[in-house]
């Protein structure tokens, strides 16, 4: 299974797709669109609105972009030496650790968001490579702010990103201004339009709703425990392999890019707890996919894995089936 996925053909692609549209199936079976009754962002209440009539169509949607995703995950991995170059691993442990749960198969905040914080990464790769890392941290502020716009705690980010520009050993006042005031623009832009459309204290509102109903709480099922303690294990697995063995192969650039990504696992850690519904709590999976990719890329000996890839398939396909036969764990 392991080997299989190390190469990236169609046939890798097409794997990938149908593996992802069998366990989205029970969502489509049951017709369930979870629509969250608070933490509402403006840009999210635009797509519920325009397709709430038909939660196939709110699934499907949120399907499209979801394999958007997958695909512009392993994009990043791969670009960046994060994985081997030409390998679907990073998919592959995307589509798994994204649907260890039956609440992620849904139209909810944080899967629209999802690309925008993908491409915020990407960008901020890019920076340590170039001459003129101004060109690309207004576009981080953007991405930011858009998926702020989709997904609130996304706005906790923007921190993030100045801690990395540290990382990077960048200096100056100027540059870490820059992703700030694209992250304001954005959000600037959105307060002009509500305010021409009267709605004057829509942003400033929804933020307020979030941060007063920050709950530091997260209500999980059984499974969801066991599947969060297994994703959790393997995650700690691989942060111990990549930091104890930075690899000769791998340059200091690629080293700081795990670094980075350990903040941004750190962040996902923390909005983990900010909130209830596990759902609202997705970036955690997204971290805990990428160091699965990176373990996966590393290993030689690929019997182990490919047991480890194997149960925690079953593990994740009986999570999202069970329950259609009454069954609950």
């Amino acid at each position: 299974m392991l080997s299989f996925f190390k190469n990236s053909y169609i046939s890798q692609q097409i794997v990938v797709v149908v593996i992802a549209l069998v366990l989205w199936l029970p969502a489509f079976i049951t017709k369930s669109a979870f629509i969250p009754s608070e933490f509402q962002t403006p840009l999210y209440n635009i797509i519920v609105s325009l397709l709430d009539f038909s939660p196939f169509l709110l699934n499907a949607m949120a399907f499209l972009v979801y394999l958007l995703s997958v695909f512009l995950f392993n994009s990043v991995l791969s670009a960046n030496r994060l994985v081997s170059k030409y390998s679907t691993i990073g998919a592959f442990a995307f589509v798994m650790m994204m649907c260890c749960s039956p609440e992620l198969h849904s139209c909810y905040p944080f899967i629209f968001a999802c690309p925008f914080i993908l491409m915020a990464m990407h960008t901020l790769f890019l920076i340590y490579q170039t001459d003129a890392p101004e060109n690309y941290m207004m576009n981080i502020g953007y991405f930011i702010g858009i998926a702020s716009l989709f997904y609130y705690p996304s706005v906790f980010l923007i921190v993030w990103v100045l801690l990395s520009l540290l990382i990077f050993r960048f200096k100056g006042l100027r540059l870490f201004m820059i992703p700030i005031v694209g992250f304001m623009i954005i959000n600037a832009l959105l307060l002009g339009i509500s305010f021409m459309f009267g709605k004057y204290n829509l942003l400033i509102d929804s933020y307020s709703n979030f941060f007063r109903n920050i709950s530091f709480s997260v209500e999980l099922t059984s499974v969801n425990k066991i599947l969060l303690a297994v994703s959790g294990i393997l995650f700690i697995v691989s942060v111990l392999r990549i930091v104890g063995n930075p690899g000769s192969d791998k340059g200091t650039n690629v080293r700081k890019r795990v670094g980075v990504s350990l903040l941004l696992a750190v962040f996902a850690v923390i909005i983990f707890f900010m909130q209830k519904p596990l759902m609202n709590n997705a970036l955690i999976f997204m971290m805990f996919a990428m160091f699965f990719a990176m373990i996966l890329s590393d290993i030689r000996k690929s019997k182990i894995a490919n047991v480890i890839m194997f149960l925690f398939l079953i593990l994740v396909v009986a999570n999202q089936y069970l329950p259609l036969f009454g069954i609950t764990i």
